[in-house]
C-alpha cells in the first residue's frame, strides 16, 4: 500500500452554536433579530449560525437548513456544536431534530431543551405570561398543537390545559392544530363564561406569524371573529419595536429569551463534561 501523509487541519477547540427555527417570512420574524442580539451579547466569542426547518422558508430566503449548517461547521473545522431549537414543546419535530443531530458524522452535538421541556419550566413561564392576564374578563391562551395523536407533545398540551384552567379561574387554553381544539374552546366559553364581556387572546407561540395573524386575529374565519360573534370584546397585547407595532408573542418576553439562553448554557456544559 502506498504510504500516505496524514493531513492535518486547524481544528477548532470551542463549539459553535446553531439556532434552529421553523422560520417565517412575515414581519413577526423581528423576534428572531431580537434573540440574535441577545445571544451574541451573551456568547460574544461563539460562532453562531441560524438554520430553518421549513423548506418553504428556505426556498424564499435562501437560508440554510440544519444539515447544511452542520455541514458548514464541519467544513470549517469545528468538532463540537450546540443546536438550540426555539421550540416551545418537546414533540415529534424536536425528536426528529435530535435524531438528525445525533447521527450527523464528524460533529459531537448537544441539543438544547425546549422552552417547556420540564414541568418546572411550565410553572416559571406561565407565571410570566399570567402578568398579562386581565382580571375583568377571560384570558385565552393558544398554543400551536399537533394533529398527530401519538405526538409526545400531547401530554404537555393536556397538562397545560389542566394547569392553566385550575391555576387561574378566568383562563382558557386551546390549540390551533390539535387538542383541545378551538371548537372545544368556544363551547366551553359559551357555557362556562356567558356573562363575560371581554376576552384577551395570548398566543403561546414564539413568533406572531400567519397562525396568529389569520387563525387567531384575522377579520374573518378566525378565533377573534368567533368570539366577537359571542358578544365579547376581544383584545391582544402589542409591542413597539424599532418604530413598528407587533403582536406580542413569546419571543417578545425578556424572560422567555433568557430561558432559551439558559438552555444553551446547559447544552454547552454538557459538551464540556461529556
Amino acid at each position: 500500500m502506498k504510504e500516505r501523509k496524514l493531513k492535518k487541519r486547524n481544528l477548532r477547540e470551542s463549539p459553535a452554536l446553531v439556532i434552529a427555527v421553523f422560520g417565517t417570512t412575515s414581519r413577526g420574524r423581528a423576534v428572531y433579530d431580537i434573540f440574535d442580539s441577545d445571544v451574541r451579547a451573551h456568547f460574544p466569542e461563539t460562532h453562531i449560525m441560524w438554520a430553518y426547518t421549513s423548506e418553504i422558508v428556505r426556498e424564499k430566503t435562501g437560508a440554510p437548513g440544519v444539515l447544511q449548517a452542520l455541514a458548514s461547521l464541519e467544513g470549517q473545522g469545528y468538532r463540537k456544536a450546540v443546536v438550540q431549537p426555539l421550540q416551545i414543546v418537546p414533540g415529534t419535530e424536536y425528536q426528529e431534530l435530535m435524531e438528525m443531530c445525533v447521527n450527523f458524522p464528524g460533529l459531537r452535538i448537544a441539543m438544547g431543551e425546549t422552552l417547556l421541556h420540564r414541568w418546572q419550566f411550565v410553572v416559571e413561564v406561565m407565571s410570566v405570561i399570567a402578568r398579562d392576564f386581565i382580571p375583568d374578563g377571560i384570558n385565552i391562551t393558544v398554543a400551536h398543537g399537533t394533529p398527530l395523536c401519538a405526538d409526545p407533545a400531547n401530554i404537555l398540551y393536556q397538562g397545560l390545559d389542566r394547569y392553566l384552567t385550575q391555576k387561574f379561574q378566568n383562563c382558557f387554553f386551546a390549540t390551533i392544530d390539535g387538542m383541545p381544539s378551538l371548537d372545544i374552546l368556544l363551547g366551553k366559553i359559551a357555557s362556562a363564561a356567558p356573562q363575560a364581556k371581554r376576552a384577551r387572546l395570548i398566543p403561546l407561540l414564539y413568533v406572531s406569524g400567519l397562525h396568529v395573524e389569520k387563525d387567531l386575529l384575522g377579520e374573518a374565519q378566525s378565533l377573534r371573529a368567533e368570539l366577537e360573534s359571542l358578544g365579547l370584546e376581544v383584545d391582544y397585547l402589542s409591542v413597539a419595536h424599532e418604530g413598528g407595532s407587533f403582536i406580542k408573542s413569546l419571543g417578545f418576553y425578556e424572560e422567555v429569551r433568557r430561558a432559551f439562553i439558559n438552555r444553551i448554557e446547559r447544552a454547552f456544559n454538557l459538551l464540556y463534561y461529556y
